[in-house]
């Protein structure tokens, strides 16, 4: 299943099973107990250090971030938008998997581009 978190296309095969045996090392408590709302916190806090660069945050994090979210939401794309009083606002929406695989393509190929030039 394919994920959008703010610039960046994640690749996450059976989230709900990701989140079950990760939950300890992502340090978010039992996911079971978990509402969307405390996922969604726990993401943005989460994400913190990476809101503009999430492309340069840990593979791993950015899997079990994503895993998160869809098991306990749904949605397969979170975007954090800054506000002013410097938190983020979540905004949670399901794309069309054919726009999420088009726009990993062409982030494959501008990374291509790049090392070429």
């Amino acid at each position: 299943m394919l994920f959008l978190l703010n610039d960046t296309v994640i690749e996450i095969e059976t989230p709900e099973a990701r989140v079950l045996g990760r939950w300890r090392e992502m340090g978010c408590g039992d996911p079971r107990k978990l509402r969307a709302s405390d996922a969604v916190d726990f993401v943005k806090q989460a994400l913190r250090p990476w809101v503009g660069q999430t492309a340069a945050a840990d593979d791993e994090l950015l899997k079990d971030l994503a895993a998160l979210i869809i098991s306990k939401t749904g949605a397969n794309s979170l975007i954090l938008i800054p506000t002013p009083g410097g938190q983020f606002e979540a905004r949670l929406k399901d794309v069309p998997p054919l726009v999420l695989e088009t726009f990993q393509a062409g982030a494959a190929n501008d990374v291509g581009l790049r090392q070429r030039a």
